[in-house]
Order: structure tokens, then sequence, then C-alpha cells
């Protein structure tokens, strides 16, 4: 196996020996986007503006939204040794869960911008944004960084504006896309 491959793989505490099919052609090629994806992983996963706990259960929630067991599983033990509780790694599952269903609905509302259903209620259930375990600004950040990947304009901006309503940064927010960006691109490697 590909050296770079077998780096990665230790970083995200992925069993020895693990790979995909993907990985391997890139690994064959010797292709240089192995070693970009590695170093883009450990940036993103080490930012100032985000605390160890914080980055691993928002790459928690992201690979929770692309339905990927194999990084659900490395990013939850990651999270659990930054002292992630079993209620916040809990909640950022969940919240991807949450934000899948409010962007189809809102992305619909947006595309189509019909009066009926602007104003019709929505009539869906959010208990867990009222007093989130994990505080609601890093609730709401986890919400922008699911928003983005999915592509919801409308929720993306407000999140954004609930963020920094809550006294967030710029840069915080701006690392959280940047690992929700990686982390997806990751979700394609390794699956």
């Amino acid at each position: 196996m590909h050296e770079t491959i077998q780096e990665l793989m230790a970083d995200l505490g992925v069993q020895p020996g693990y790979t995909t099919a993907t990985l391997e052609q890139l690994g064959a090629a010797d292709s240089k986007y192995l070693r970009d994806l590695k170093l883009n992983v450990k940036s993103v996963l080490t930012s100032e503006s985000l605390s160890a706990k914080e980055s691993y259960l928002l790459a928690l929630a992201i690979a929770t939204n692309n339905n990927n067991t194999v990084l659900q599983a490395a990013f939850t033990a990651k999270a659990k040794e930054n002292e992630a509780s079993d209620a916040e790694i809990a909640e950022a599952q969940a919240c991807a869960s949450l934000l899948a269903a409010n962007n189809v609905f809102y992305r619909f509302r947006h595309f189509v911008d019909k009066e009926f259903y602007n104003n019709a209620p929505a009539k869906l259930r959010m208990n867990i944004m009222m007093n989130p375990v994990l505080g609601k600004e890093f609730f709401e950040l986890v919400s922008l960084a699911v928003s983005a990947v999915n592509g919801c304009e409308m929720c993306v901006k407000s999140h954004e504006q609930s963020v920094l309503h809550a006294g967030s940064s710029e840069q915080r927010v701006w690392d959280a896309i940047r690992l929700a960006s990686i982390i997806t691109s990751l979700s394609k490697m390794v699956y």
C-alpha cells in the first residue's frame, strides 16, 4: 500500500491496511493528490479557531451527512479522545440529520419562490435547536457547515448570521467551511 495512504489512515485512526479502490488507483499512479489530501485533512483538523474536540465533532457531522460509516467511526473515536461526551457526539450526528431535512425543504422554498410555499407553515419538529447540548453558537456553526455541503443558500445565509450574532468570528466560520469541504472531499476517497 502507498505510504501516504498508510499515513493518512493512521492519522485518522482508521484500521491499518484499510484502503479503497479509489485510493489504490491514486497510489498506483503515485498521484500527488494523495499528499495534498493528507496535508489538507491535517490542516483543517488543527485550526486555531476550533478546538480539537470541535473539529472532530464538526468532521463527524459532515461524515454523517455524507453517510460515510468509516469516517463516522474514526471521527467518533477522535472526538471521544478529545473529551466529547456521548451526548455531544449524538447531537453532532442528529444535527446532520436535521439539517438534511431542512436543507431540502428550504432549498425547495428558495428555488420555487412562490407565495404559497413561502407562507405555508413548515410543520417540522426542530426542538434540538432550542437548547443544544453543543451550545447555540457551535450548533449553528455545525448547521452552517452541513448546509454549505448540501447547497442550501437560504440556510447558509441564515446560519452564518446566527453564528455571528452569537458572538463568533468570520475566521471561525471560514475554518468550519474549510473543514466541511475537505471532509467531503475525503469522503470520496474513504468510504
